[in-house]
C-alpha cells in the first residue's frame, strides 16, 4: 500500500497551531467520551430509579454505540462535503442537547431514544478530528499525534468514573448528567472562537471534482482492516466492561480493589496509546499492519494469562498487559486509515472504519458476557484471545494492498 503521508499536509501549518488543533480534537474526543460512558458509573442508581435490569443497562449502552455505528458513515461523507471544523461543531452541540434531554426524559423509553442521540453525535467526531489532525501533523510523527488526540477517549472515560458518582450522590443522577453537557458546551464555544485556526491547520476545501472522485479499496484491504476494527474494539469493551466482574468472581477480590482497576485500566490505555504510537511511527511508519499485529499479539498473550493463571502476582502484569495493547491500537490504527488516502477522502474512509469498530462494540462484549455466564470467565477470555489473533492476522494480511485513485 502506498502510503501517502505528505499529501494534504500544509506546508504553512505552525507549531503551535498544530499542537492547539490536536489537543481541541482531544477534548472533543474526551467530552464525546465522558457523555457515552456516563451511565456506567452511576448505573445502579439509573437501574433502581427507573425499574430496569441489569439486561436493560445493557440495552441502552448497546443504543449508544448502535447509534454511533449508524453515524459513522454519513459524518465521514458529511465531513468531507460540510468541512471537519463545521461538522466537529455540530456533533457537540448534538451531544450536549440529547445528554441535556436524557438527565430529564420522564420515562425510559425517551431515556433509551435520547443516549441513542447522544451516540449518533458521538459518532460523528473523529472523522473530522481525524480531518483536523491530519492537516496538523506531517507524516513523520502521523501515530503519535493521532493516538495523542485519541487519548481524549480514555480520559474522558477516567472523568466519568472520577466525577459523576460523586455528583450523583449529592445532587442526584440526572442532574450528574449535565456535567457532559456543560463540557460539550465548553468545547463548542472553543471550536467557535479557534475555527479560524482549525480551518488553517485543515488547509482549502476540497473542490467538487476532488470529492466526487473514486477511490477503489481493495476487497482484502478492506475486509482486513475492517475487521480489525471491529474485533478488537469489541474485546476492548468487553475487557473494560467484564474485568471488575472477573476480579471479584473469580478471584475473590472486593469490591474497591476491583473498583482501582478501572482507573489502572484507563491509564494503561493512556500509556499504551502512546506509546504503540512512538514504536509505529520509528519502526512501522511505512506499514502500520505490522505494529497492529504485534499489538494484537501482545493483547492475546495477556488475555490467555488472565483465563490460565491462578490468583496472585503474575494476574496483574497480565493485566496490564492486555490494558496496553486493547486498548492503546486506536490511534494507529486510525493512523493507518488516514494514511491511505488523500485528505480529501479521509473522513469518508474514517467513517466506514468507525463503523467496523462501532459495530463490533454492540456485538462482542454480549457474547463475552454469554461465555462468563455459560462457561465460565476462562472460556470469555481464551475466545476473546483468539478473535484478537485473528484479527492480527486479517490485519497484516488484508492491509498490505493499495488504495488506488479511479476516476467517476
Amino acid at each position: 500500500m502506498q502510503v501517502m503521508d505528505s499529501v494534504g499536509t500544509p506546508s504553512h501549518a505552525s507549531r503551535r497551531g498544530a499542537v492547539a488543533a490536536v489537543a481541541l480534537s482531544g477534548g472533543a474526543l474526551m467530552m464525546g467520551a465522558y457523555a457515552t460512558l456516563s451511565i456506567a458509573p452511576i448505573a445502579p442508581l439509573i437501574r433502581a430509579d427507573l425499574g430496569i435490569s441489569n439486561a436493560g443497562i445493557g440495552l441502552i449502552t448497546a443504543a449508544i454505540f448502535g447509534g454511533a455505528a449508524v453515524a459513522s458513515t454519513p459524518s465521514g461523507h458529511l465531513t468531507d462535503r460540510l468541512g471537519a471544523v463545521r461538522l466537529l461543531f455540530i456533533a457537540m452541540v448534538g451531544i450536549a442537547v440529547t445528554e441535556a434531554i436524557a438527565s430529564s426524559a420522564p420515562w425510559t423509553w425517551l431515556f433509551v431514544v435520547a443516549m441513542f442521540g447522544v451516540g449518533l453525535a458521538y459518532g460523528c467526531i473523529t472523522p473530522p478530528t481525524n480531518v483536523i489532525v491530519r492537516g496538523a501533523a506531517d507524516g513523520a510523527n502521523q501515530g503519535l499525534v493521532m493516538s495523542a488526540k485519541q487519548i481524549g477517549v480514555t480520559l474522558g472515560g477516567l472523568i466519568a468514573g472520577l466525577t459523576l458518582p460523586v455528583l450523583a450522590d449529592r445532587f442526584g443522577w440526572r442532574l450528574s448528567l449535565l456535567a457532559p453537557v456543560v463540557g460539550a458546551l465548553v468545547v463548542a464555544g472553543l471550536i467557535v472562537v479557534t475555527r479560524d485556526n482549525l480551518k488553517h491547520q485543515v488547509g482549502p476545501r476540497a473542490t467538487h471534482s476532488e470529492v466526487m472522485e473514486k477511490f477503489h479499496v481493495r476487497y482484502g484491504w478492506r475486509l482486513g482492516v475492517g475487521a480489525f476494527g471491529f474485533l478488537m474494539a469489541g474485546v476492548q469493551q468487553g475487557f473494560m466492561a467484564y474485568t471488575a466482574l472477573f476480579l471479584t468472581e473469580s478471584h475473590g477480590y472486593g469490591l474497591a480493589i476491583a473498583g482501582v482497576s478501572f482507573a489502572v485500566m484507563m491509564v494503561g490505555g493512556t500509556a499504551g496509546r502512546l506509546g504503540w504510537a512512538v514504536i509505529s511511527d520509528r519502526w512501522f511508519r511505512e506499514n502500520r499492519w505490522t505494529g497492529l499485529l504485534i499489538t494484537s499479539l501482545v493483547a492475546a498473550f495477556g488475555l490467555v494469562g488472565m483465563a490460565v493463571l491462578p490468583t496472585g502476582a503474575w494476574l496483574w502484569p497480565c493485566f496490564v498487559l492486555v490494558g496496553l495493547s486493547s486498548i492503546g491500537w486506536n490511534g494507529v490504527f486510525l493512523a493507518l486509515v488516514a494514511n491511505s488516502v488523500p485528505v480529501t477522502h479521509v473522513g469518508r474512509l474514517t467513517g466506514w472504519s468507525l463503523r467496523c469498530v462501532f459495530s463490533g462494540v454492540v456485538v462482542i462484549p454480549p457474547i463475552l458476557g454469554f461465555l462468563a455466564d455459560g462457561w465460565g470467565w476462562s472460556a470469555a477470555w481464551i475466545f476473546a484471545a483468539t478473535i484478537t489473533l485473528i484479527a492480527g492476522a486479517g490485519m497484516y494480511l488484508g492491509a498490505r494492498g493499495g488504495v488506488n485513485p479511479r476516476n467517476a
